[in-house]
């Protein structure tokens, strides 16, 4: 293990953590502001209040309380958390990766999957610039990381895997409005995108791990909120998590569950 650069990315993860959650609480500031006048304009003019904003926060009129888990606006606590957090991250993809061009873009994913999870938490919602400002830094690192090793079969397979999952996302959302957000429709390419980079069965470890991390959250969520099944649960932070445990160990989970399948 390089202690230099493992100690080194950790600090890097902590800095960008705290930079990032001060900025996504602005930008998800900015986004519920842009929903509330949106939904305004809509019941002066056609009377369509309940759809979703463009940022994937629910609608005034979806069933159950939103429950924010997080303190939103200013928060030193939670702005420290996300920073050790994004540091821990940073340091097992170190790990993981050791000096590979590829460890760029997996950092820029991690920092994201912190920062969205958090507004997830705070807000409700997963503001789209920051998935788009960091879809167009993780393609083009992607891209080189291809390039400079010749792997081109896994940068098809990170097309593959984002297409599929923004599609079985985007359905999931056009069936089932009150489920999801759009913003997890998008959260959901992105981490095809990325983690498909490494395999299609990396990508599949991340969106099994990523339900059974939600459904666990949402049944202890019922349980102890006193409005239960009516309860809306953040799904950021569980797909965050699913994407998490398939970077690191997603050979081997995918290795084990086919193999105990077979």
């Amino acid at each position: 293990m390089d202690a230099w650069l493992v100690s080194g990315t950790a600090v890097a993860g902590l800095i960008i953590g705290g930079v990032l959650d001060p900025l996504g609480q602005r930008l998800a500031d900015e986004s519920r502001a842009e929903d509330d006048r949106r939904r305004a304009e809509q019941r002066a003019g056609s009377g369509a209040a309940g759809e979703p904003g463009p940022d994937g926060g629910p609608g005034p009129d979806a069933a159950g309380p939103v429950r924010h888990l997080l303190p939103a606006g200013s928060s030193p606590t939670r702005t420290v958390g996300a920073g050790l957090v994004t540091a821990v991250l940073f340091a097992g993809a170190a790990v993981h990766f050791g000096r590979d061009l590829v460890l760029a873009p997996f950092c820029v994913f991690f920092a994201l999957l912190v920062v969205v999870s958090v507004t997830d938490l705070s807000h409700r919602l997963v503001p789209r610039r920051l998935l788009y400002g960091a879809l167009a830094l993780i393609v083009p690192l992607l891209v080189a990381s291809a390039a400079a090793d010749h792997r081109w079969h896994d940068l098809a397979g990170a097309a593959i895997a984002g297409a599929v999952s923004f599609g079985v996302f985007f359905a999931l959302w056009w069936f089932v409005p009150r489920g999801i957000g759009f913003g997890d429709v998008r959260l959901a390419g992105v981490i095809g995108i990325t983690v498909g980079f490494l395999s299609l069965l990396h990508a599949y470890v991340a969106f099994l791990a990523g339900f059974v991390v939600g459904l666990v959250f949402g049944v202890v969520m019922m349980v102890v909120s006193s409005s239960g099944r009516r309860t809306r649960i953040p799904f950021a932070p569980s797909l965050a998590a699913g994407a998490a445990i398939a970077v690191y160990w997603g050979g081997p989970v995918a290795q084990h569950l086919f193999h105990a399948g077979s």
